[in-house]
């Protein structure tokens, strides 16, 4: 019951708005809606206390009457939302609102067939007693005078730090060297089939980390690696994509949809014949999907290795080769990690706590994730024995010989209960994600936008929900995914996305279904978490890889409650018929690549849309449908490829539109914009004339990303380059994030100022100077990605003085002229706040001072090892690395690794850096 204080975040301001809106509502109505409010507050302040306390201590009654309030206020706010469309003219075109039940169908009628005073005095009425019937409950169940819970300690800013610690692996070097010898060990045997290793252990005890440690150490030594995750319901087909990418991502980087299995598997042996391969199969559940993965792998005969994770010994035993049980952590280790989470220093913790550590490390019997979950929670409260006392008394009720899971998952519901309402419900809805999914937190955000999920906070809902997520990360309950390719010139910086742990979805999976906040329909047509009361109403359906689904979710009479859908898998295959979901606020679609127009014509009914995402699009226009969307927020469309999608003229319709993501669509030249006085976020748009034109109308805009897709065919529209300028010149003064890509080979010599409260400018155009607009009127600029032809000193001396520069990237073609190395001199008003660097040229060219780039904690660098020590003519690899005061993370990919002294001097390095930063050879 600890999410039903959500709704009524969104539906009393609704309430509100009701009467001092544009509604032309009569005196005496307005006063029943003002009546209203104020016994929902009262309802609302009830709900709030009840979700302080954990289920498990709420009284059944208690628990029916939060349920019940959380039912009613969504079915009030279904039509409240439906008063506020209609009540401004809307007309239901094509509608059948006789599908409409209940409530929302008065509110639908009331505008279509008279829209007077009258009729909305007997929906009021009618809501009111309603909320009477939940109000005496209420007061019978006595449900004010609830115990509430200790009050929520805000998250621990050091948890920032303390992530960092968690990282910094605990206990593995022992089973870690094990393995190695075990996999290392070449006989004959090993030579004619690949040698395979199972990990076995229970979820949480760090089976992945193991096997990827494993790759991280070992992957030089093999011509070519790869590490692909199984899961409980695995896609063989897309796993097998998935190798074929990691193999090589050139050449089957956008692999055609028709494949088959069979040529995958194909492929797979013909690429592995001959090489010698690392293979990590992570989370393997059972033997079915291990007898077709092998399949692709049984050729290597070159001293290939296979290492396999799985929960289960028997599996394990089919796989065959050698076992090796993981064993928990040893008490000395589990206190090193817990301790390296709650602090950066050992001095901190007095001694009266040791007592209450020892007990709590005890009942987390050496599983990893239990220790940091439990350490992350412990690290929100104040540091004293009474409360570590306390968290103590509540973890693991069972005996000392329970399974480890079972405590884990005591410790989890544990963190769950801890969490504010509103994270509680943000976390519930991670629920409807398929294991091992990436999660995009721009995605995550804006559906909980769409949903209401977020309390306004000050800020903007997209600060505050990103702020929700980051929560989550320093709680340990999602896993932060960090960006991939260091050197590309639009790679996401910091995290950019998210995964579950599979305990922690295993957890909310079974609070959602026991709250009823979600129905997630499995591949084998069988309900997540479900018990053997499924209750009739869904209010958010999740769809897995299941087309048998269907059948029994269409038999479900109240589809027209749903307000979210989520389809992962072909969606053409597992939709269901999009007119039956009369109040959807958020539809997402993981594989559209079968959708035709005719699958989408159903868009246009979903008027209480606010995100929609269609990913993997194949359709070249999408269909003027889409602009009766008239709620819709959101509009992602990315992952289609190479295709160019043209929006429809009706797009200008979108009158509600915050952002636009799409990897590449272009707008048509009868649209106009200038009616889309919301929109926020504009990216992918191919950049025209026309484009340029109407996206200089929008006075809200802030962020834009275009793309030249070629030459243009006219001289009328003119050349890239007068292009790009034009872009620059017709820029919304409020842009703060402006990202230019071309398809074609680009250069620009001179280029227009752009708005001076520019934050982020990324660029792959090449320049052959800095234009000067950047270093001299951009002090906001916290963001730079920038291509030249040549890195000159200058260059580096003007990027120096940027007052904001957080991030810079430079990818320069050539080095510089002179054939010293470019020295970075110590100077407090030098790149006084950039903290990331990443350089990719041909030479290392960089020589840093003492004291030099004093806040600089990643640096990533790219070039050729072999052509630096014949320019500089030198074999030192001496680059100062151990002058950056404040150097965490180091990124070095050399174009030659036929130089290991390169390495091995870099190594050194960074082996003596006081602050021991991580190092990555990739």
């Amino acid at each position: 019951m600890n999410i039903a204080t959500g709704a009524m975040n969104t539906l009393l301001p609704k309430l509100a708005e009701l009467v001092v809106g544009e509604y032309k509502l009569q005196k005496g109505v307005k006063g029943e809606i003002k009546e209203l409010e104020k016994e929902l507050t009262y309802i609302s302040a009830a709900l709030r206390k009840v979700s302080e306390v954990p289920v498990d201590q709420l009284d059944e009654q208690v628990k029916v009457w939060a349920r019940d309030a959380r039912e009613l206020s969504y079915d009030i706010e279904d039509a409240v939302d439906t008063f506020m469309l209609l009540g401004k003219g809307r007309e239901q075109e094509g509608q059948d609102t006789s599908s409409l039940k209940g409530l929302i169908g008065k509110a639908a009628n009331l505008y279509k067939k008279a829209r007077n005073n009258h009729k909305i005095h007997n929906v009021i009425k009618d809501i009111m007693d309603q909320v009477k019937k939940v109000s005496e409950c209420r007061d019978r169940y006595k449900v004010d005078n609830i115990a509430a819970g200790p009050s929520l300690v805000s998250v621990d800013p050091r948890l920032e730090a303390m992530y960092r610690k968690a990282a910094e692996i605990v206990g593995i070097d022992g089973p870690k060297n094990e393995l190695v010898k075990r996999l290392m060990n070449e006989d004959i045997s090993s030579l004619q089939q690949p040698k395979i290793i199972s990990i076995v252990g229970v979820g949480g005890l760090g089976k992945t980390t193991l096997a990827n440690a494993l790759l991280q150490d070992l992957k030089a030594k093999f011509d070519c690696h790869f590490f692909v995750s199984v899961s409980f319901n695995p896609d063989i087909k897309k796993i097998f994509k998935n190798i074929l990418v990691q193999l090589d991502e050139n050449k089957y980087g956008h692999i055609d949809e028709a494949w088959e299995i069979n040529l995958l598997i194909n492929k797979i042996i013909d690429f592995l014949k001959n090489r010698r391969c690392l293979c990590v199969i992570d989370d393997l559940w059972k033997e079915l999907p291990w007898d077709t993965i092998k399949l692709a792998l049984q050729d290597g005969t070159h001293g290939s290795k296979i290492i396999i994770t799985t929960r289960n010994k028997a599996v394990a035993e089919h796989v065959g080769g050698g076992i090796y049980e993981l064993k928990p952590l040893s008490i000395d280790d589990s206190r090193e990690l817990f301790y390296k989470r709650i602090s950066d220093s050992l001095d901190d913790f007095r001694p009266d706590l040791s007592k209450a550590t020892e007990k709590i490390l005890k009942k987390c019997g050496g599983v990893p994730l239990a220790i940091i979950t439990t350490a992350s929670l412990l690290a929100t409260k104040p540091r004293c024995s009474v409360e570590w006392e306390k968290v103590n008394n509540f973890i693991g009720s069972g005996s000392e010989n329970s399974p480890h899971v079972d405590k884990m998952n005591t410790i989890l519901r544990l963190s769950y209960n801890d969490l504010p309402f509103h994270l509680k419900t943000c976390l519930l809805s991670l629920s409807k994600y398929p294991e091992d999914q990436v999660i995009r937190k721009d995605v995550l955000v804006w559906s909980w936008i769409a949903e209401g999920f977020i309390t306004p906070a000050g800020s903007s809902l997209q600060e505050t929900g990103e702020g929700y997520f980051n929560e989550l990360i320093n709680r340990s309950l999602i896993q932060p995914v960090n960006e991939k390719y260091p050197f590309s010139a639009f790679g996401e910086r910091d995290v950019y996305a998210c995964q579950l742990h599979d305990m922690v979805l295993e957890l909310i999976i079974k609070l959602s279904a026991e709250e009823g906040f979600a129905t997630t329909s499995l591949s084998d047509g069988e309900q997540a978490g479900a018990s053997s009361h499924q209750r009739e109403i869904i209010r958010r359906l999740s769809l897995h890889n299941s087309s048998n689904a269907n059948a029994s979710i269409n038999e479900r009479k109240l589809l027209s409650k749903v307000r979210s859908l989520d389809v992962f898998g072909r969606a053409d295959l597992m939709m269901p018929v999009l007119s039956r979901f009369c109040v959807l606020r958020v539809l997402q679609l993981e594989d559209c690549s079968g959708l035709d127009n005719n699958h989408l014509k159903d868009l246009s009914n979903l008027y209480l849309l606010k995100f929609l995402q269609l990913q993997g699009l194949k359709v070249t226009e999408l269909p003027e449908s889409i602009g009766k969307l008239e709620s819709l927020e959101t509009l992602d469309i990315r992952g289609a490829g190479k295709s160019v999608i043209m929006l429809p003229l009706s797009f200008g319709k979108l009158g509600k539109l915050v952002r636009l993501h799409a990897g590449r669509v272009e707008l048509p030249d009868g649209v106009a914009l200038e009616n889309m006085k919301s929109l926020q976020e504009l990216a992918g748009i191919r950049l025209t004339l026309h484009a340029m034109t109407e996206i200089g109308k929008l006075r809200e805009l802030k962020v834009l990303k275009l793309f030249i897709k070629e030459e243009p065919e006219s001289s009328s529209t003119g050349n890239s380059e007068e292009l790009v300028c034009t872009c620059l010149q017709m820029c919304p003064n409020l842009l703060q994030v402006l990202v230019l890509r071309t398809l074609v080979p680009c250069s620009v010599d001179f280029m227009a100022p752009v708005p001076s409260g520019l934050q982020t400018f990324m660029c792959n155009i090449f320049f052959m100077a800095i234009p000067r607009w950047i270093y001299s009127s951009l002090s906001r600029l916290t963001v730079l990605s920038i291509r030249l032809y040549r890195v000159q000193p200058e260059h580096l001396d003007k990027l120096a003085g940027l007052p904001s520069l957080r991030f810079l990237r430079i990818h320069a073609l050539l080095p510089p002229d002179e054939q010293e190395k470019l020295v970075i001199h110590s100077s407090p008003s030098s790149f006084p706040c950039l903290t990331d660097l990443r350089i990719s040229c041909p030479l290392m060219f960089l020589k840093f001072q003492p004291g030099a780039m004093r806040k600089l904690q990643r640096f990533c660098l790219r070039f050729d090892a072999r052509k630096t020590a014949e320019h500089f003519r030198t074999n030192t690899f001496d680059y100062g690395f151990e002058n950056l005061p404040s150097l965490q993370h180091v990124v070095i990919e050399l174009r030659h690794n036929e130089l290991p002294e390169a390495q091995d001097a870099i190594r050194k390095t960074i082996n003596d850096h006081p602050n021991h930063p991580s190092l990555d050879f990739s």
